[in-house]
């Protein structure tokens, strides 16, 4: 690899800093919080990048909205009528196919140097795509993952209060209102600081909920957080993207097991900031969303963890089952992983046997 010598757009590097990046952001009938989040990288952006906003078969006015605004996202990225500089594209999914789907619409044909994944819900500070290419020039590091924060502040529930978020620890915290926030009461929380992976299978948010005044996140973690994240091109292409059968959730787990099968790290970038609004674009108390987790969850298990962690996987999500009288979204989307998991063993098989029998990390 020579570092700074490849053109912009077609190879790695934009002149000595960084190599060239295509943003994408998938839409789904919310088209103001997708321009809130691509005017907040379009500043960003360098000559020989580019940002692609795909629309998922939003069947509203999201497209005529969107395209209403390519001149604005354009001249904020530096590419006036006229004028040389990043680009900014839409992307017509046409359909609903899910968020992997919807990545790869944005992906396809990639040419530079890095694909940058941010989700609609999110906004970047100042820095961010630098920040977040930057530890690509190592070829060993396959992807970086950057520090989301929750939006807002925040302040310890009290007793009774129903609405709050609450973590692996003892404490909930409830959101401030602006004005509190404004007036710097409160304290600012982490959302993730990557994913990790635990002993039953569950993909997690590392550092969730911690206080970002007292993070201490080392560099190396297990994967990346697809909510802000950057993937080598050759590292994407090696290992096929990211799936598109999953629907949602869990994509960024499987594709985090790909490229440390394929023996690349992954990064975390503490100076590439987002400010995540939690649940946004997702209601993660809705039925879909919890079938969704339960049947990924042991789809992805069965095809990339450690066979005790399949097992752990399997065992819980029975017992589970049966707590709810195998009745439910949850108890449905076990039935779903339990029946889709000799489908993927064959996969890990298949992809142990290219590899040569090769450990899976």
């Amino acid at each position: 690899m020579n570092a700074g010598t490849n053109t912009p757009g077609t190879g790695e590097q934009i002149g000595a800093a960084r190599r060239s990046a295509r943003v994408v952001l998938v839409n789904w009938k919310n088209a103001p919080l997708t321009l809130r989040a691509a005017r907040s990288i379009a500043p960003q952006l360098r000559q020989g990048d580019r940002l692609i906003i795909v629309d998922n078969g939003s069947g509203d006015d999201s497209l005529d909205v969107l395209a209403a605004h390519l001149p604005e996202l354009r001249a904020l990225a530096g590419r006036p009528p006229g004028v040389g500089g990043a680009d900014v594209e839409i992307v017509n999914a046409g359909v609903n196919d899910g968020f992997g789907a919807g990545v790869m619409a944005g992906a396809s044909d990639l040419s530079e140097g890095a694909l940058v994944l941010l989700n609609n819900d999110a906004t970047v500070r100042e820095g961010f795509l630098d920040a977040l290419l930057a530890p690509l020039g190592d070829p060993m590091v396959g992807a970086t993952t950057a520090l989301i924060l929750l939006a807002g502040r925040y302040r310890e529930a009290r007793d009774g209060e129903a609405v709050a978020l609450s973590g692996n620890g003892p404490t909930r915290w409830v959101r401030l209102s602006d004005d509190e926030a404004r007036a710097g009461l409160g304290t600012i929380l982490v959302n993730s600081t990557g994913n990790v992976v635990d002993g039953a299978g569950n993909g997690q948010d590392r550092d969730w909920l911690c206080l970002a005044s007292e993070l201490d996140a080392p560099a190396e973690v297990f994967g990346i957080c697809g909510g802000a994240c950057a993937i080598r091109s050759d590292a994407w292409a090696e290992v096929g993207g990211i799936r598109t059968d999953l629907f949602m959730y869990y994509e960024d787990t499987d594709l985090s097991y790909k490229l440390h099968e394929a023996g690349y790290s992954v990064r975390f970038v503490r100076e590439a900031v987002v400010d995540h609004e939690h649940a946004a674009s997702s209601d993660a108390t809705s039925p879909m969303f919890t079938r969704v987790n339960a049947r990924n969850r042991l789809i992805v298990a069965a095809e990339h963890a450690a066979w005790s962690v399949v097992a752990n996987a399997l065992a819980r999500s029975i017992v589970r089952a049966a707590r709810e009288g195998f009745r439910g979204p949850a108890a449905h989307g076990i039935a779903q992983g339990i029946a889709a998991i000799p489908a993927a063993l064959r996969r890990r098989h298949a992809r142990r046997t290219r590899r040569g029998g090769a450990h899976l990390r």
